[in-house]
């Protein structure tokens, strides 16, 4: 399936050994619905889950599909995601991030070279189902490997859906 720009969202660079521009990492065709995510390769960049409970949700996204996962009513669950490029160091620019009913903690780490390069650290208010885009401002570091880890607590009433989706790297 060909990648299709977002209208409003930053085109990526392709990284060497790639031979056509790349827009956001979407989750175009990452697997059927509910199907389990542990590695998703797109114009040479490899996410891989680093928790178990990332599926895919092919019925909603920016556009559809986007990975995702749930937290028990009452309860508190992380997800983590690892980016890493095929060649060569790339910047991070923006992440769209959901939940159905709750704020999203979230943090967000550039490594060069297992060092520590930018850490985001803060929590979207809720986007009432919504997606809400994070935007790095340290978006010229050189980096190696990106780590999202949001968290997801769900109120005591229900249980609630968090994930993302356009990974903006160039």
């Amino acid at each position: 399936m060909t990648a299709v720009p977002i209208p409003g969202y930053l085109v990526a660079s392709t990284p060497a050994g790639a031979s056509t521009p790349c827009p956001a990492i979407g989750f175009d065709d990452a697997g059927a619905a509910a199907a389990p995510v542990t590695t998703y390769t797109r114009c040479g960049f490899t996410v891989t889950a680093t928790t178990s409970n990332w599926t895919v949700w092919t019925g909603y996204g920016h556009p559809a599909p986007f990975i995702g996962f749930m937290s028990a009513a009452g309860a508190t669950t992380t997800g983590e995601i690892r980016v890493t490029a095929a060649a060569g160091k790339f910047t991070f620019q923006s992440v769209d991030v959901y939940s159905s009913t709750t704020p999203i903690p979230y943090l967000i780490t550039g490594i060069a070279d297992s060092a520590t390069v930018f850490t985001l650290q803060r929590t979207q208010p809720n986007t009432f189902g919504n997606f809400a885009t994070i935007s790095n401002p340290n978006a010229g570091a050189q980096i190696d490997t990106l780590v999202i880890q949001l968290s997801n607590p769900a109120a005591a009433c229900c249980p609630n859906p968090t994930g993302l989706d356009n990974i903006v790297v160039k």
